[in-house]
């Protein structure tokens, strides 16, 4: 069985994905959701928590998706935001949003690969979240997030042998796309290796909270 690529698998999943956030399906549902994906909703209050004062800083949000990380920095009047992704379908619905909402003026949202974009300003800070579950080799895609950087980037990374995993792991199998898994010990390695002097590393559940600097 083929694999799909992140393009195909996200163009096919956006607004589904998307729903989590906007809880646009049955209350039986958005139960579920607040019981087995808090640690989701906990990651974002947290973000927009760390990423204060967010008026005074530009962003760069990487695997943006449908853009809730983006749109909610805009609202809070972050100076700009950049969100990228693979899916051109996460990238329409980013844009018709920020059309809607009046915060074209803040945004800005391309349809590319983290490794092809090349920044002509650094950005305060740098975001990516549920990014990394979905790429292979993450090095040369934290290297680049780096260089783009000022301030300090936050990234999310799977948990390896959550009470998550397999059933994830089975889950995302079925639907055709594969997702990779961490530990403490690979993360800070990683981190390392791409350029990073320091970062800290907060467990949420089945997932882990990096911030590098």
């Amino acid at each position: 069985m083929r694999m799909l690529s992140q393009r195909e698998f996200w163009n096919k999943e956006a607004y589904e994905f998307d729903a989590i956030y906007s809880r646009k399906k049955s209350k039986f549902f958005v139960f579920l959701d607040s019981l087995f994906r808090w640690a989701m909703y906990e990651r974002f209050r947290y973000t927009m928590e760390q990423s204060e004062p967010i008026p005074k800083k530009t962003f760069l949000d990487v695997g943006c998706g449908s853009g809730l990380y983006s749109l909610e920095f805009a609202r809070r009047r972050a100076i700009h935001v950049t969100g990228i992704d693979v899916s051109d379908r996460m990238i329409e619905i980013c844009t018709e949003r920020a059309r809607k909402e009046n915060l074209g003026e803040r945004t800005s949202f391309i349809q590319m690969d983290m490794t092809d974009f090349n920044a002509d300003v650094k950005y305060n800070i740098t975001i990516g979240m549920g990014l990394l579950d979905y790429i292979k080799e993450p090095l040369p895609v934290l290297k680049k997030m780096r260089v783009c950087t000022k301030e300090h980037v936050m990234l999310s990374f799977p948990v390896l042998w959550s009470i998550r995993t397999l059933p994830r792991m089975i889950r995302l199998g079925l639907k055709r796309c594969q997702v990779y898994f961490f530990t403490k010990n690979q993360i800070y390695s990683l981190m390392k290796e791409a350029g990073f002097d320091h970062c800290t590393i907060k467990q949420m559940g089945p997932m882990y909270y990096v911030i590098g600097v």
